[in-house]
Formats: structure tokens, C-alpha cells, sequence
């Protein structure tokens, strides 16, 4: 593992654009990828917080992530909405309005720019603003616009890879602290919200409260819908569990499949609730199970016991509830395929064999029973 000392003389504090005794006053964070993404960064956006109280931080995100950003420890939210991440009707800006906007902080007179995505495209918005300082990673190239590079290491998780940014900046280790995403208020609220739900559909649990969450965003990570439905029975059947479904409002016939093939056991949410009363939703949960996608990150950030389904992503970087993510302990199951090719983290540009299957090999391989033991063996422990 990668550690502060490791670095050298690269994390010490010539990339600091002001003396040791005068820290960086003005610092602008960038984290232009995905909600999940934005998630996975927060541990180490609350160590930078720690370490400099007194700075201006700016995040700047997607419009996708805006909810998530406001619950960072951060002075100002900017919404650059990168179109190389998100679609046009996600509100993803053009080039041009994104450099403009860039440009338009040099006014700030930035001593300090992160890039915690790791793009080539962020790293040149990063210079357009001026910054004295700018820290990001050159495995797309463009090293030549940082003044310090963070090793990319591939045998950690993304919560991880965050911390060693931060650390690269700040020339100094900070302590992994353990995260708790949401406060009792949000919790209780969320408590009531899921109650009233359930009155309201004539549901009366005498059994577990388990999330279910079928989509992930594209289908090349997405578990068959017929062993989310198999799941979903036995855990009626054997625990007389009430489910809770879940998803946006462009995976509701998933939802629904699942909902219309085991009537009377089923809360439908799917495309019902914002980002934050679906993380609220989620902390009056007893578990919950899906595949690797932003929920699975909500799931691990709040300890809200979960199993997780991988397939042609790499469990150890994309997994949040490991060693090295959000620090719940044994809260959290990642079920991952032992096929030579797995993972081959071709999530994009899947091979073609896999990508014209109902599901890729790597994901049919994950049973139902395998599933349903794990997230029986969570129940069962108490966490």
C-alpha cells in the first residue's frame, strides 16, 4: 500500500504555492464523475477540512451530483456538469461554457486545485483557472499541467486513492477516521417517510426491512432481473421480509417486475425519491442488495448492512465497504465472480460475447443462494 512517506520529497511543500506557515487559503476541489464518485471522496474531503480550517474550499461537480456535494465540508458547491460524464439531459454543459467557468476563478486566486477524478480533460480545466498549485493523477496523461502528481495505486479502493490525493497536497499523512453519512434527524426522517409508505400500501412488516435495487446504469453490471425476483421470494417466504425497491424513475420496469411478480410483500419506490430522501430511505433499512452502482456506495457510507453484486468490475477498487472504504467493519458483503477473466473492468466497451448475452458470464455466475445466504448471514449477525 501506498503511504505518505512513500512519496518522498514529491509531498513536501515547494508544490505549495505560500510558505509552511502560511497553509493554502483558497482551494478548489474538483469531482466532475459520477454520484457515486462524489461519495467516495468525502472521508478525505472531511480530512482536508480538518487539516486546513480556515481555507475556502470550492467542489466542483456534476448537476447529477449537486445534493451529494452539499453535504460535503465545503464553502461553495459549483456545478461544472462535464460532458464527457453526463448527457445533455442530465444538464451536462458544453467545453466552452465548462473553460469559461474555469477561467472565471482566476479571479479567486486560487493557491490550490484537485483533480480527484483523474482525467486528462479536468487536469487542462485545472489550469484554466490559474492555480498556483494543481495536484491529479497522470495515468491520462498531461502530468505537464500539475505541479504534483499522486501515484495511482491499483490495489486500493477509490476512498483510499482520495485520502493519497488529499495527502499529495498537503505534503502530510492524515488519519482515516471512520464515516457516518447522515445525522440522527435525517435517519429519523427517514424513518417516518418509510413508515407512512408502508401504512399507506397496507404493508405491516413482521420481518426485515430489505432494500432491493436492480439497475445500475448500464446493463453489462446488472444482475438478471428472474434471480432478483427468486431472491426476493425466498426472502419473503423464509424471513417474511418486506421489500423495499428502489431505482430512478428510468429502471421502474425493473422495479415493477419485481414488485408485480410477489404481491403483497413490495414497496415500489423506484423514480419516487430525490437523492437525499433516498439515502434517508435507506437508513431505516435492515439490509440491502445491489449491484455495483452509486446505491451500494450509500449503502456502505451509512453502515447499513449490504450485499453487494460484482461482475466485470474490480471489487477492490470499486467496493466501499472493504478495509480500506467507508470503515463499517464486517457490514458489508461484495459477492464477486473466479472467472479467469474477471475482473476485466470493460464497463464501457464491454466484449462483444458479453455484451450481446442476457448477462455476462461474470454475473451468472453469482446464485441466488449465494445472495440470499450472504445477506441471511448479515441479518443474523446483528451489525
Amino acid at each position: 500500500m501506498v503511504t505518505a512517506a512513500s512519496f518522498g520529497a514529491r509531498m513536501v511543500a515547494p508544490f505549495l504555492p505560500r510558505p509552511a506557515d502560511r497553509p493554502p487559503a483558497e482551494i478548489l476541489l474538483l469531482r466532475l464523475d459520477r454520484i457515486g464518485d462524489v461519495l467516495m471522496s468525502l472521508p478525505a474531503i472531511h480530512a482536508l477540512r480538518e487539516a486546513l480550517p480556515a481555507a475556502k474550499i470550492r467542489l466542483a461537480v456534476g448537476e447529477w451530483s449537486r445534493e451529494i456535494a452539499h453535504d460535503a465540508p465545503v464553502d461553495d458547491v459549483l456545478v461544472w456538469s462535464a460532458p464527457w460524464v453526463g448527457r445533455k439531459d442530465e444538464g451536462a454543459s458544453s467545453l466552452t461554457a465548462l473553460f469559461r467557468a474555469a477561467r472565471a476563478q482566476r479571479a479567486t486566486r486560487l493557491d490550490l486545485a484537485i483533480d480527484l477524478q483523474g482525467d486528462s480533460r479536468a487536469m487542462w480545466l485545472m489550469a484554466a483557472t490559474g492555480a498556483r498549485a494543481r495536484v491529479g493523477y497522470a495515468n491520462t496523461g498531461s502530468a505537464g499541467l500539475l505541479t504534483a502528481v499522486t501515484d495511482l495505486n491499483e490495489d486500493v479502493s477509490f476512498v483510499e486513492q482520495n485520502y493519497l490525493a488529499i495527502e499529495t497536497a498537503l505534503g502530510h499523512a492524515v488519519p482515516r477516521k471512520p464515516f457516518r453519512w447522515l445525522d440522527g434527524a435525517r435517519r429519523a426522517r427517514g424513518s417516518e417517510f418509510l413508515g407512512g409508505r408502508l401504512d399507506g400500501a397496507g404493508l405491516r412488516p413482521q420481518g426485515p426491512l430489505i432494500g432491493i435495487h436492480p439497475g445500475a446504469g448500464r446493463r453489462i453490471k446488472e444482475w438478471p432481473i428472474e434471480r432478483f425476483v427468486a431472491l426476493g421470494r425466498r426472502l419473503v417466504e423464509e424471513k417474511r421480509a418486506v421489500l423495499i425497491v428502489t431505482g430512478s424513475a428510468g429502471e421502474a420496469d425493473k422495479a415493477r417486475s419485481i414488485a408485480e411478480a410477489i404481491p403483497g410483500a413490495v414497496l415500489n419506490l423506484s423514480g419516487q425519491l430525490k437523492l437525499s430522501a433516498f439515502a434517508e430511505v435507506m437508513s431505516a433499512l435492515d439490509a440491502f442488495i445491489s449491484c455495483d452502482t452509486s446505491a451500494m456506495h450509500f449503502a456502505c457510507a451509512m453502515g447499513l448492512p449490504s450485499v453487494a453484486i460484482f461482475g466485470p468490475s474490480d471489487p477492490g477498487r470499486y467496493f466501499s465497504g472493504g478495509d480500506q472504504g467507508f470503515g463499517s467493519g464486517k457490514k458489508h458483503v461484495a459477492l464477486a465472480p473466479t472467472l479467469w477473466c474477471s475482473p476485466c473492468n470493460l464497463i464501457r466497451r464491454p466484449p462483444e460475447e458479453c455484451d450481446a448475452a442476457p448477462a455476462p458470464e461474470c454475473l451468472a455466475q453469482i446464485t441466488t443462494d449465494a445472495v440470499f445466504d450472504a445477506t441471511v448471514g448479515l441479518l443474523s449477525s446483528g451489525h
